[in-house]
């Protein structure tokens, strides 16, 4: 498995094979985690210790065409209050964890989707290129790339080859969050538990409703 012992201990822990018979846990989790890992990227950027803080998702219109692509966040350096655009790609097991740490930057380069495409040309701004946050448009100094674990290489390299301002690291917002002690965070994932708790358990207990919703009449 390409990249496996590039993984920081807290995620590598959670989601690495032992064996190809885990194979199939690894995909569950991983699913499971992309749910809502888009919300650690949120709380993450409320905390006031956090270098960047989110503003909402930007639109990018292009000179080309009408058509906006709308992208996962801007960000706010809290030191200089410029802002980028940013685009969170989180893929842990896809193709043997191939793309889950970032150790090069041609592994940007097999996302091909409009949208990818002009997260990649905001990171140089230019005249053809307009970002809306809501109904206003926003000067953005470049782009941000959010990854799922980041190596130091991958992050100079991406950097270096698509002049990205940053490629920050799920990971090391996890372990900011646990050492922050965010009550937020840990809310979250107690609220997560809980209802993955309540699903599995009640696949297992004879004690539910057994008629069809059909057969409600509060729902006719």
């Amino acid at each position: 498995m390409i990249g496996i012992a590039f993984m920081s201990q807290l995620l590598s822990a959670i989601f690495k094979p032992d064996s190809r018979a885990e194979a199939e846990r690894a995909k569950f989790l991983s699913r499971m985690f992309g749910i809502f890992s888009e919300r650690i990227v949120s709380l993450w950027c409320d905390d006031e210790r956090s270098l960047y803080q989110n503003i909402g998702r930007p639109t990018v219109k292009t000179a080309m065409t009408d058509r906006g692509y709308t992208l996962d966040f801007t960000l706010r350096d809290r030191r200089s209050d410029a802002l980028y655009v940013a685009e969170m790609k989180c893929e842990i097991e896809y193709q043997s964890f191939r793309y889950f740490i970032l150790t090069n930057a041609d592994q940007l380069k097999h996302h091909k989707k409009p949208a990818f495409e002009v997260f990649l040309r905001s990171a140089r701004p230019s005249e053809d290129l307009q970002v809306w946050v809501g109904k206003q448009r926003v000067p953005t100094a470049g782009a941000i790339l959010i990854w799922g674990a980041v190596s130091p290489s991958g992050r100079m390299n991406a950097i270096k080859e698509f002049g990205l301002r940053d490629a920050l690291s799920l990971d090391e917002m996890c372990r900011d969050l646990i050492s922050w002690k965010c009550p937020r965070y840990e809310a979250l994932l107690s609220e997560r538990r809980t209802w993955s708790i309540q699903l599995f358990d009640g696949l297992l207990s004879s004690d539910y409703d057994q008629r069809s919703p059909r057969d409600d009449p509060s729902t006719s």
